[in-house]
């Protein structure tokens, strides 16, 4: 009996470790023919995928006409005000910090069209009719039905559907009735990112939140098997093979041998632009023994942050070490092969930091899982204070509550309080620590380091589903 052909596409980094590192491939091949498309030219990883199971093909980019982005930009506007996140005011607040008065005005008139043609009888269902017949009209979707019909998909499995190469191939075989799984990349996707305009027959997501962002967004899913299967890409953190010895961690990175480490996580410009601020005050700090036992700073920074921002409080450091999570790229940040020799750096990082401070990211629960004290920066005191609230805000999105209200996190709210923050961080780790096992369990669900397991089994027990009565068919996908 032959294998069934499930399309993957990957066109992001973090993709590679869920997929490829945590053996999930190598799980799924056993039963299935893995039918990658791949969104950059990695001759190494192309190697590694073959050698999973897999069988490679590019991924087409995503051309978008502009009268699709318009009707695709009434959708979107639509869905937001639909799923009713409290994400969407602060980011769209954060946004219009630093837009000119004319990209506000003009952005703002827009909004105002979307939202009077929506309110005419009938406006979405034309809005929604409109988009769909651009879609295949003003894209090249009708390119990538070509490809897929050569490669003859029985099914597909997708992690970042919001992304637009992604979304325009899983689209176009979801509309030919291609059975279906997506599993949501991370646990802000529902709440943060454009409406995803595909049905999926399977979802598998980190949480009972989750589940609930996932109904209330999207109520066409109700029909939709939704797991919770937790995060695989945090298996890595309880499997103690994947940390160096502190020793070798150390001299990997060039840390001093006898000096704690404060590790502060860079983020995306667009979450804090004035994020470097923090890093310069934690340096002088520790220049002026304001927090004790001469702790060194190892700067991480965010996979797709420019580099740029971060260059004058960096020359100006004295106690900084600066580390690149991995190969960033050499043309598109984020299209990088990453490897199990960077998951065991950033595992060790974790393992062996004393104090970890970022703002509203990720990296809390990554902290969070060994236990080490989270400090979240939550203010502007530069002499404009134009970030002051939307530093506040950061911790206010909806897929951040559950680790804002846990109790695990010190969100300080000036310069004075960061620095007492992290001094309390190196003399009492143990504080706080209760809220640090609430907010792992609240957003991690799992914390067994099996859950590529439960994703392999739920992808196949899908796949042994019977078909039901939608026979696949891409000649007849948008016609």
């Amino acid at each position: 009996m032959n294998k069934p052909r499930v399309l993957i596409p990957i066109s992001l980094q973090f993709s590679v470790r869920y997929l490829l590192r945590s053996g999930l491939l190598a799980q799924l091949s056993a039963s299935i023919r893995p039918v990658i498309l791949l969104g950059w030219k990695d001759e190494l990883l192309e190697f590694e995928l073959a050698q999973a199971g897999c069988e490679v093909h590019p991924l087409q980019k995503a051309t978008w006409g502009a009268q699709y982005e318009r009707a695709r930009g009434i959708i979107n506007q639509w869905h937001e005000k639909f799923r009713n996140s409290p994400s969407t005011a602060i980011r769209e607040y954060r946004q219009n910090l630093d837009r000119p008065w004319r990209i506000r005005f003009r952005k703002k008139l827009r909004a105002r069209a979307r939202r009077l043609s929506l309110a005419m009888p009938g406006g979405l269902k034309r809005a929604q009719t409109r988009e769909l017949e651009l879609f295949w009209a003003d894209t090249n979707a009708r390119a990538v039905e070509q490809q897929l019909k050569q490669l003859k998909i029985d099914a597909l499995f997708c992690l970042t559907p919001f992304l637009t190469d992604e979304e325009l191939t899983v689209r176009v075989a979801t509309l030919a009735g291609v059975r279906s799984a997506a599993a949501i990349l991370s646990f802000d996707n529902l709440t943060t990112r454009p409406c995803i305009p595909i049905n999926f027959d399977l979802y598998l997501v980190w949480n009972q939140y989750n589940v609930d962002q996932l109904r209330r967004g999207y109520p066409h899913t109700a029909d939709s098997e939704v797991k919770i299967v937790g995060t695989p890409q945090f298996d890595f953190y309880w499997n103690r093979d994947c940390l160096w010895s502190q020793a070798e961690w150390r001299q990997r990175l060039l840390l001093p041998a006898n000096r704690p480490v404060l590790l502060f996580a860079g983020g995306y410009f667009t979450c804090a632009p004035h994020e470097p601020q923090f890093l310069g005050q934690l340096d002088d700090a520790i220049q002026t023994k304001q927090i004790p036992g001469e702790p060194i700073i190892l700067f991480r920074r965010h996979p797709v942050d420019p580099m740029e921002r971060w260059q004058s409080v960096l020359k100006a450091a004295k106690n900084v070490v600066l580390d690149n999570p991995w190969e960033l790229g050499a043309k598109v940040l984020g299209h990088t092969n990453v490897g199990m020799n960077d998951i065991s750096k950033l595992a060790s990082t974790l393992c062996y930091s004393d104090v970890h401070v970022n703002v509203a990211s990720t990296m809390t629960v990554d902290g969070a899982i060994f236990d080490k004290p989270q400090v979240g920066p939550a203010y502007d005191d530069s002499r404009s204070r134009k970030y002051d609230r939307s530093a506040l805000e950061c911790y206010h999105q909806e897929h951040f509550l559950p680790i804002t209200s846990s109790g695990g996190i010190a969100m300080p709210r000036s310069k004075e309080e960061l620095i007492q923050a992290v001094r309390s961080g190196f003399v009492n780790p143990a504080e706080r620590r209760e809220g640090r096992r609430t907010l792992v369990k609240e957003i991690c669900t799992f914390t067994d380091g099996a859950c590529t397991q439960r994703v392999a089994s739920a992808i196949r027990e899908f796949l042994e589903q019977p078909v039901s009565g939608l026979a696949y068919s891409m000649s007849s996908a948008g016609r």
